[in-house]
């Protein structure tokens, strides 16, 4: 068993005090006490945060605190209370970010998002790389999630100028990596929460016609209950809507749909909540078959 060093301890308790930080101690099980009070559990004994609403799937404590605090509705000084206990926390400052962001060019494959000069400025708190693990050595980690359930059945045709596929479907699976710092609760980000999103769009585009609404090839027009699709060759096509995707872009390629993927997890987590957890890529990989599948990288800078 380790002994405790009480001088030591003290001092290093006064030195806290004079440089203006809480001396309160937290110990596991005060922490948990807190924790719990800012959840709630619903009739069917699921968990959600008092502040977002937001169902944490976890039932491990530490993973609801996880939660509150990357919460951006969380306040400051309950975030406080439930800091991890391996280390001293530095209380996060006020940091001013661009919002929102809008503007976005391309490097290759990879998409870089920055903020509009004539965006609204607005202060938010972000943690500062101090309180991330391996940010000394400028080290990154990837959390990577791909599972059985992460995939979705549906019919498309590619059509361009001067071409078209004819109507076909695959068995589309979905991966997802994000690459970030590890935070004081030791995670970059929760796999549940990876998994809760995923498992909601791969549901929304299952079983579905893929509909590129911004093809610049096909013109699609509606009815009450259809839609309707004439091709460059005049070949016209009529499904139920309720039976269709109705996606915002160009081609109904892998490449589209990894890239639609990325801006629906980043809409979930919220830009904010990635920033705050030191998030800097998220990369959606969108398989058509085995062994043959697109990846799209987009990276995020504060």
């Amino acid at each position: 068993m380790l002994s405790v060093n009480h001088e030591l301890e003290q001092k290093l308790i006064t030195e806290q005090e004079d440089q203006g930080y809480a001396s309160q101690s937290i110990t596991p099980e005060n922490q948990k006490a807190v924790v719990k009070m800012y959840v709630m559990r619903d009739s069917a004994g699921g968990v959600k945060c008092c502040y977002c609403g937001k169902e944490i799937t976890a039932r491990n404590v530490d993973r609801w605190a996880s939660h509150l605090r990357g919460c951006v509705k969380t306040p400051d000084d309950v975030k406080a209370q439930i800091q991890p206990t391996r280390g001293a926390a530095t209380p996060p400052s006020e940091t001013s970010i661009l919002l929102p962001v809008q503007s976005v060019y391309q490097t290759g494959n990879t998409e870089i998002i920055t903020a509009p000069a004539n965006a609204i400025q607005a202060t938010i708190p972000i943690n500062h790389t101090s309180n991330l693990i391996g940010s000394s050595y400028n080290e990154v980690f990837k959390v990577h999630v791909s599972k059985d359930y992460m995939k979705f059945n549906a019919a498309h045709f590619i059509a361009y100028k001067g071409f078209r596929e004819k109507l076909h479907g695959h068995n589309y699976r979905l991966a997802v990596t994000i690459t970030g710092q590890v935070g004081p609760d030791g995670y970059v980000v929760d796999f549940g929460e990876i998994k809760k999103i995923s498992r909601v769009i791969c549901s929304d585009l299952n079983e579905s016609f893929l509909v590129p609404m911004n093809s610049d090839a096909l013109k699609i027009s509606f009815d009450g209950t259809n839609v309707h699709i004439l091709t460059e060759d005049m070949a016209k096509f009529s499904f139920p809507k309720a039976d269709c995707s109705l996606l915002p872009i160009v081609h109904s390629s892998a490449e589209e749909l990894a890239t639609y993927i990325s801006n629906q997890l980043i809409d979930a987590f919220t830009l904010v909540a990635l920033l705050n957890r030191g998030v800097r890529k998220i990369e959606v990989s969108i398989s058509e078959a085995n062994q043959q599948f697109a990846t799209y990288e987009r990276t995020i800078l504060a």
